[in-house]
This record gives C-alpha cells, structure tokens and sequence, in this order.
C-alpha cells in the first residue's frame, strides 16, 4: 500500500533547541506560528495510553517548552503528498490523521482501496491522547485539516462546537451503531463520529483465593461484595485493591446504573447546564464506593499504588480481586492463573453496570466537498463494514457495533455480552462539556483525600462544584 505513510508525530522527542535554528521567511509565517502556539496553549496534562495488550506509551507533559517545541514543529509540517503522476494519478486522494498506528490501520486501507482503486488514503499518525488530540488542533487552525479523523473525550466538544466535524446523521454507517456509541458522538440530534467498538471494565478475581472462604464468583449485590471481602481479610487474604488515579471506575459504574434506571440521558451534562451540582448527583454513589475503605476492608496506602502494582500483586496470587479491563487481559491469560471476570455488583435497588467507554469515532472535515467527499463517505461506511470490523476485533477490539460480534476471551463474555453489546456503561468525562482534563486530574486528587479520610466524600463533590466555578 504505496499511500500510506507514517509521518513524524509532532513535537514527539523533538528537543526545544530545534525552536532556535527556525527560520521564518515572512511576517506572515511567523504569524501562522504564532496562532498555532496560542492555540495549542500549554496546559495539556500528562496522559497515559494504554492499548489493548497493556503496553504504555507516555504523551506530552504540562511544560511550555514541550507545547512550544510541539507547535514550532507543526508550524513546519506540510500534509504528505503523492508524488505527481505514478500510480495514483487521476484517484481521489484522502488525508486521514489517524489514532491508531500504521500496523493497525493499515489492513483496513488496504481493503479498502483494493475494492476502491479509484481512491487513495494518504495516511498521517499521531499517538493518543494528548499529542494527537494537539497535532489535530494544530492542523485545522493552520488550514492543513486532514479529511478523516478521530474525535474523543478530550475534544469532541471543541471539534463539534466549531463545526470541523460533517454532520453525519443521515449516513448508512450511523445506523449499525449501538445505542451507546451513537450518543457518545451526537449532539443536538446530530451524529457526528461513527464509534464502532467500547471497554469496560470489571472486577477480575482469583478463584483459588475466592474458594478458600467458600465462594466460587463475585455477588451481583454490592452489600454481599463488601461481606465477601471482609471473609478475606479475615482469612489473611488481601481482598481487593485498586489504584486511587483516576476517577474511580466502581462509583462511576453507580452512576451510570442510577442515570439508565431513571431513563437519564443527560446524566452528569446537567451540573455543566447550571441544571445540578456534583454535590447532588455524586454524593451517595461515591459514599457507597468510600465505603470499602470506611469498613476497614482495603488499605488506605492505595493512594500509593499504581496500576501496575496491582496487576502484579494479582498475578503473584497475592491478591483475591482488583478492577481492570481488557488493556490486562494479555498479562492475565499468560499467567496461567485460575481467574475469572465479572461485572461490578449493583447497588441495592440498582442493576449491574460497568464502567467503561465508546472508542474514539471516525469523522469527516466539514469544508471538503464534491469527489473528496463523496469519497471520505465511502471510506466512513467501509469502515463499519464486516472486512474492517473483523480486522479490528482481531486486533484485539471490542466491537459493539450492531452488525458485528467479537470474540472475546472466555471470562468476559458475561461483561461483553450482557454489558458492552447493552450499552450497560458509563464514564463520567463523556458527558462532562467543558474542560474534562483539567476536571479529571480534580476528581483523583479529591478521591485520594477521602481513601486518606482527609475530607467526606460530600466535600469532595463539593470541591468538584468549586473547581469547575473557578474555570468559568
């Protein structure tokens, strides 16, 4: 596939003395750079990827020498373009930015431009989540805009808010997606990123461990869940850790099972209306989710311990249940341990849910027209056919669009089946409309000081009320 191609990512371990030797031809290039600086700003917070096979890959850090070193070299990119006649001359040629890498994305052109020979993709890479979400930005500002890229959390409301994304409600490929990843990328009525696959996570335990107090699975109850931990403890078992370092996944699952229970599809976007607060709609979930650590049943050291730390206590058999998704299943199915996968428990008068996500969604720019548009659709409804989906479900994908079903490890199905294929979860960004970076990195620093008992998990929600006022 002669078109595709791995670009530089942007501003990635570029170092910032490259700033000094630019050279600017005109005012009217230094201005462009300028505007790509202010544009980007330099609030970015350090982001960790995680992708299916549970390798890390660290993004861009919160310093003004990375976004400056990060904008210099955009200001510089020019979009990769086909040489003059060849092959491709005469074909309909497509930019796409991509989110995922060329290893990735690659089969999917592949079949693509093999049952469309008539047009070509023009293939650019940028890693998630930070960077990718800056190379982007930086391109349509500076009049580069691919004609096909990712819209997610972290900026879907600027995409869609500035009218870069086609609405793309009417297309075919909207009508294969889940209820979920339709709403994820619609707003207004309008749909506009085709989202095909989701994660969700769920709480992994060790049966050899669990059978020692005579249990063979984890409740669907939330009160038996918290009894079944405490027979642990008691038996000299560590019950269950989880790292304090994000939003917390149970309480989140808690609110995504009380928003679907009462028919709530505005969930947490009523706090960014004026409509609610944190205080309201947070408090008595994340009191229920303090409680593992008000009964004495976890360590409050965890504010301490880091993802990884958990895994390998778990797969040294050393811990009976932690919550996880399928970014650790490689490690879990190489270990040989006797494990199983189940759905967070339900709070009384609840339903078991999860918490998890939509996949970032394929889009198209708003300014194309005529071949190059009729061409990207082409691309968008190829992309939710039986021949992409199949390659990103192999690629380790859990895919949740209609027409497709993956095949996933034997000890999730339960949560791929009756949780994913459902919509039966939740994640709190999604529906958090202004700022969600600088929002999150409240939300963990406000969980650890109530798992340190510093402050109630009300006054936590309070200071959520009051960090999102600060930014108005």
């Amino acid at each position: 596939m002669g078109s595709v191609r791995a670009a530089n990512t942007v501003g990635r371990h570029r170092r910032v003395d490259s700033f000094a030797v630019m050279e600017y031809n005109d005012k009217r290039e230094l201005k462009r750079f300028n505007s790509v600086v202010w544009s980007m700003g330099a609030t970015q917070s350090m982001r960790q990827y995680r992708n299916i096979e549970g390798d890390t890959v660290m993004h861009i850090g919160k310093t003004m020498k990375v976004a400056f070193a990060a904008a210099a070299a955009a200001a510089m990119v020019v979009p990769l373009a086909a040489c003059g006649g060849g092959a491709d001359s005469g074909k309909t040629k497509l930019t796409f930015l991509s989110w995922s890498n060329e290893q990735y994305m690659k089969p999917i052109i592949d079949k693509f431009e093999e049952k469309n020979p008539d047009i070509t993709i023009d293939f650019n890479y940028s890693p998630p989540v930070g960077e990718y979400v800056q190379t982007l930005q930086t391109r349509i500002v500076g009049n580069q805009a691919p004609d096909l890229f990712f819209i997610c959390t972290e900026n879907k409301s600027n995409i869609i808010d500035n009218d870069n994304a086609l609405d793309l409600t009417n297309e075919p490929a909207v009508k294969n997606l889940s209820e979920a990843n339709k709403e994820y990328l619609t707003k207004d009525g309008k749909t506009y990123g085709i989202s095909v696959s989701s994660w969700e996570s769920g709480i992994v335990y060790n049966k050899d461990l669990l059978a020692k107090v005579g249990a063979d699975s984890i409740p669907e109850n939330w009160d038996d869940f918290l009894a079944l931990l405490k027979k642990l403890k008691d038996a000299g078992i560590t019950p269950y850790l989880e790292p304090v370092d994000d939003v917390p996944k149970i309480f989140q699952a808690f609110l995504g099972a009380k928003y679907d229970l009462a028919g709530d599809t505005e969930a947490e976007k009523a706090i960014f209306e004026g409509k609610s607060t944190f205080e309201k709609e947070w408090t008595p979930e994340l009191e229920q989710w303090y409680r593992l650590w008000d009964e004495d049943l976890v360590t409050r050291d965890a504010v301490g311990i880091d993802g990884n730390a958990v895994k390998t206590q778990f797969l040294n058999g050393e811990l009976a249940t932690m919550t996880t998704g399928p970014w650790d299943f490689k490690d879990l199915k190489s270990s040989n341990l006797n494990f199983g996968i189940a759905p967070v428990p339900a709070l009384d008068g609840g339903e078991v849910y999860g918490a998890g996500s939509p996949s970032p969604g394929l889009a198209i720019y708003s300014k194309i027209s005529d071949k190059k548009l009729d061409a990207a659709k082409k691309f968008l409804n190829f992309y939710i056919s039986e021949d992409s989906l199949q390659v990103q479900s192999d690629n380790g994908d859990a895919i949740t669009a209609t027409n497709f079903s993956s095949k996933v490890i034997p000890e999730y199905e339960d949560v791929y089946n009756n949780g994913l294929r459902k919509s039966k979860y939740y994640l709190s960004m999604n529906y958090w409309t202004k700022s969600p970076d600088v929002l999150q990195q409240e939300a963990k620093a406000q969980a650890q000081q109530v798992v340190q008992g510093a402050i109630t998990p009300r006054q936590a929600a309070k200071n959520m009320d009051a960090k999102l006022a600060s930014l108005s």
